[in-house]
């Protein structure tokens, strides 16, 4: 089977699923993304004949299996089609854009996710944002958020990743504990947390250390003075092993790590 017949059964698939309950709620932003990236394609074509019905089959068959996951999770959650919320342009567009680039399966869950809980009217509409950040992870990254989530969940009987939150969870992880518990390199682990700081989901745990003994100073006179003890405390640099979820964080991870019927 030559690529171009490959190309032109997966278009055919694709417009025959856009009736399908899969990927019906953003059937209209895939039309238009494939007005704006029909030029592209039909650009590349004048050189290399082969590579945009190739590169158009790959991404059909990401597109599909990111939108087939998301319906899936919203099913599961005993959410119709009809009572879905309807998806953005402004999500949307992106989501499909980089969705459809995504093959590997733990990052694909994450867009499957983000699309799943856009959709689902018991959710707060995820940011916009965590388009951005999704793309820059890495399998592992996924990993750890995932490895993340869970042992947040174990350690607290109230889910602290809605946005009604009144603060960010307060407990730390562990950059060794995380190593130990993944098939990775202690080096990979480090370089996966020290991006994902720089996505602003995870900052540093600072310690404060009390310092004894208490000091007592005389305030005022002889006479009409008192003794004020004062407790010394001072910040000492945030042990590098340690890191904390922020409120962005705790955001992302019940936008797109938690499954769309999953309780919050």
């Amino acid at each position: 089977m030559t690529i171009e017949y490959r190309a032109q059964a997966h278009t055919r698939e694709v417009n025959t699923n856009m009736a399908d309950n899969h990927i019906g709620p953003i059937k209209d932003s895939y039309s238009v993304m494939k007005e704006i990236c029909g030029g592209v394609y039909a650009g590349l074509s004048l050189i290399f004949p082969q590579i945009p019905a190739y590169v158009a089959s790959r991404q059909a068959e990401c597109l599909l299996a990111a939108c087939k996951a998301s319906q899936e999770k919203l099913r599961a959650a005993s959410i119709s089609l009809e009572s879905q919320r309807a998806c953005t342009l402004k999500l949307g567009l992106p989501w499909i854009e980089w969705a459809s680039l995504e093959e590997d399966p733990s990052l694909r869950d994450l867009w499957a996710n983000l699309l799943a809980n856009e959709l689902n009217p018991n959710k707060p509409e995820p940011r916009t944002a965590f388009i951005s950040i999704i793309k820059d992870l890495s399998p592992l990254d996924a990993q750890l958020l995932n490895k993340v989530y869970k042992d947040a969940r174990r350690a607290t009987t109230k889910a602290p990743f809605m946005p009604y939150a009144p603060t960010p969870l307060v407990m730390f992880f562990d950059t060794r504990v995380l190593a130990k518990t993944s098939d990775a390199e202690d080096f990979d682990v480090r370089v996966s947390i020290q991006n994902l700081k720089r996505c602003s989901l995870i900052d540093d745990l600072p310690v404060m250390q009390k310092i004894e003994p208490r000091e007592a100073k005389q305030i005022g006179g002889a006479t009409t003075g008192s003794r004020v003890f004062f407790q010394h405390t001072a910040l000492v640099p945030p042990d590098p092993n340690k890191f904390r979820l922020t409120e962005l964080g705790c955001l992302f991870l019940d936008s797109c790590v938690a499954d769309a019927g999953q309780a919050s």
